[in-house]
């Protein structure tokens, strides 16, 4: 009988969960250890900081989290401050004040990838709750003095525990970001060399290719998203993050260029010739190969040896070929250098000293309807638990506004986020009971030895640790920590309350629930609207593609389509089957800057005034056909600017074979463009079939 995996994270751990787990325990235990110490007033705070510093053990992530743990800390506790000096006579003016704060926060987080920011505007927000609303709270401690001891305190205890787990992190077992990076980049690749095979391959469906995109897109993301940290891990850190960067830009190219290989095969079998068809079959056979070796020096010499071949039959061309095998011949090429970069880039992961190059990093997708979604979750979050706090004078409804609310920052950006609280508001359900009837009977025996305090708190806590060393039981261990840390409240005065224990029990599994509810009603934009922001802003980057320097333009683009293609794949999950063309849309953009910069380099630095006028027109027409297919409509304009483009380039020193290849280009986009007008006005279900009543319109220059 196979143990379920979720119950073999537990029951049969690994080596590496292992070692998580009890790094875990010992990050906690010297936080436990050092706020009892400095008889800080509420320990607990330091082991629930060092908790979420352990969720991602590697050194350069820890260090990152913790440095913005601690900026976060340090700035929400000046706006509470802020708020307590101006607002503490009127207390609901200061709760309003903390919603606005948080949803600004929440909101910001949205604009972001890298979850360890995310956490930092998480933490600025929940800082200055736990002032304001403590202090509040206890109208003892209203006075200036009392004011700053509090928020010295949270701070002082959030420091602490994140201090402890960076210590914890970098001198037991070390684990290194360097390493992480080059698992995502060799998934990555991998995906891409499934993704290439896949489109040249005839039995492949749209719904298949459609899935790969999906899975090679995540893993981008999640090379892009870690990069960051490995800064923070010695001198060869920066060279790293390059190389993570470069594969992550190569690999995107590596999407665009074979598609239009893939689309020419399913779509214009009949204009194939012979040595395409040779070609065709050589470029699969050689992704296969690539992706089955397990040797990053065989896959490397697999892709010069296409190279060194596809050159070798471009130069053996007669002059009579068509202007399509040409231009068949240079996207090949093209695809196998963008392969062979991202390869080295990999290796320089390896070897980061060789790594040179400074590509810039992908850039998140900022739309401001998505970011009020976000900031409007949170502060309805906290202000449902504000009201019950007012309206019963209830002290347990102060942890409705703490662990909920970070939650629905933290879990923002995760795809499932309903079910990930889910999950966590299952598991919180069980903190009560052994916080009840396992911690608090024996710590009432300890008689205050600390030996055996850590052993009967950590005994429950090296489980949850177990299940967040992995990411399907993440949220389950999370769930069940952080609350069963909150209700027992380890310190130097326990005071052992079972009705605190299960108010306090009963508002953190509410708060959870709540949380999870508000996801469910309140969800990112992913209808009309975005859609039309997605194309309009890919639109305008299609016109604007051709304005930096050139050896840059490619990287720029793809930098800012990485992110939007994400979440054109969320607005198609949203649709039914049959309207599920927008992640098309996407590919298509990227496509077309791939195109269109292609086309521009060309063109000579010191083109005449006309030529470089025409081509901005071009560039203009070639943007707005592509937001005119996006509505369904074609148009005139771009066959119209696409001939004065082909007259202008007569006399500017383009020769006879770069203009047919050109030609042919421009003709393959018009067609693109009458394509996916097509499928979305009338519904096409297979765009692997061309209407019928698609004709190719020859450009006559």
């Amino acid at each position: 009988m196979t143990l379920d995996s979720r119950l073999a994270t537990i029951l049969t751990p690994d080596r590496q969960s292992l070692l998580f787990a009890l790094k875990g325990i010992l990050a906690m235990a010297l936080a436990l250890w050092l706020a009892m110490l400095m008889q800080l007033e509420r320990p607990y705070w330091a082991l629930i900081s060092a908790v979420f510093l352990q969720i991602r053990p590697e050194t350069g992530l820890v260090i990152e989290k913790g440095l913005c743990q601690i900026g976060g800390t340090l700035v929400g506790g000046a706006v509470g401050l802020m708020i307590l000096a101006w607002l503490l006579p009127y207390p609901l003016l200061a709760i309003v004040c903390l919603m606005l704060w948080i949803g600004l926060n929440a909101g910001a987080s949205a604009w972001l990838r890298q979850a360890n920011f995310i956490y930092g505007f998480a933490m600025a927000g929940i800082t200055a709750t736990l002032i304001v609303v403590i202090s509040i709270a206890n109208p003892h401690a209203t006075s200036s003095i009392g004011i700053f001891h509090v928020a010295t305190a949270r701070v002082s205890e959030i420091i602490l525990g994140a201090t402890c787990a960076t210590l914890v992190s970098n001198l037991f077992w070390p684990a290194h970001v360097a390493g992480l990076l080059r698992n995502h980049a060799r998934n990555a690749l991998n995906q891409t060399l499934a993704y290439l095979e896949l489109e040249l391959n005839p039995a492949g469906t749209h719904a298949t290719r459609h899935q790969q995109v999906d899975s090679l897109l995540q893993d981008i993301f999640a090379l892009s998203d870690d990069s960051s940290a490995v800064f923070y891990e010695g001198s060869q850190g920066p060279g790293r993050a390059r190389a993570a960067t470069m594969v992550c830009h190569k690999t995107l190219s590596l999407i665009a260029r074979i598609r239009v290989i893939g689309r020419l095969m399913r779509n214009h079998d009949d204009l194939l010739t012979d040595e395409i068809r040779d070609v065709l079959t050589q470029l699969r056979q050689s992704f296969l190969r690539m992706r089955e070796t397990h040797s990053a020096e065989q896959a490397m010499e697999e892709a010069q040896q296409l190279r060194h071949t596809l050159r070798t039959a471009r130069k053996a061309q007669r002059s009579t070929v068509p202007a399509l095998q040409r231009r068949f011949y240079l996207v090949a090429l093209n695809l196998t250098s963008d392969l062979i970069l991202a390869l080295e880039a990999n290796r320089a992961l390896y070897h980061s000293r060789e790594m040179q190059l400074r590509p810039p990093s992908l850039k998140p997708y900022r739309d401001w309807q998505v970011a009020a979604a976000v900031g409007l979750r949170s502060a309805l979050v906290f202000l449902i638990a504000a009201g019950l706090w007012v309206g019963t004078a209830s002290p347990m409804a102060i942890m409705l506004m703490v662990m909920p609310v970070m939650f629905t920052i933290l879990f923002a950006r995760l795809p499932e986020p309903d079910l990930v609280l889910k999950r966590a508001t299952f598991t919180s359900v069980l903190a009560t009971p052994v916080s009840l009837f396992f911690a608090l009977p024996l710590l009432a025996m300890a008689n205050g030895s600390f030996p055996l305090l850590l052993v009967v708190l950590t005994a429950p806590l090296f489980v949850a640790l177990l299940a967040i060393s992995k990411k399907e039981t993440l949220a389950y261990g999370l769930g069940f920590c952080t609350p069963y840390i909150i209700l027992v409240q380890p310190g130097n005065d326990m005071d052992f309350d079972v009705a605190r224990v299960a108010s306090n029990g009963l508002a953190i599994t509410a708060g959870i629930f709540i949380a999870f509810l508000m996801f469910r009603l309140i969800t990112p934009p992913n209808g009309a609207g975005l859609r039309r922001r997605l194309i309009r802003h890919t639109a305008n980057d299609l016109r604007r593609v051709t304005e930096g320097p050139r050896a840059q333009q490619e990287d720029w683009f793809n930098a800012r389509m990485a992110d939007r293609l994400r979440w054109l794949t969320v607005c198609d999950k949203a649709l039914p089957e049959t309207r599920r063309h927008f992640t098309d849309l996407g590919l298509t953009g990227l496509n077309l800057g791939q195109v269109s910069l292609w086309i521009h380099s060309h063109l000579h630095e010191d083109s005449s005034p006309r030529v470089r006028e025409c081509a901005r027109q071009w560039q203009d027409a070639l943007a707005h056909g592509y937001q005119l297919c996006a509505q369904g409509k074609t148009d005139s304009q771009f066959l119209n600017r696409s001939a004065e483009l082909l007259r202008a380039l007569q006399g500017a020193g383009v020769n006879h074979t770069q203009k047919l290849q050109i030609t042919g280009a421009l003709e393959r986009i018009d067609l693109t463009f009458q394509r996916m007008a097509t499928r979305l006005k009338e519904g096409v279900t297979d765009p692997d079939i061309v209407p019928g009543d698609l004709t190719e319109r020859p450009i006559q220059p």
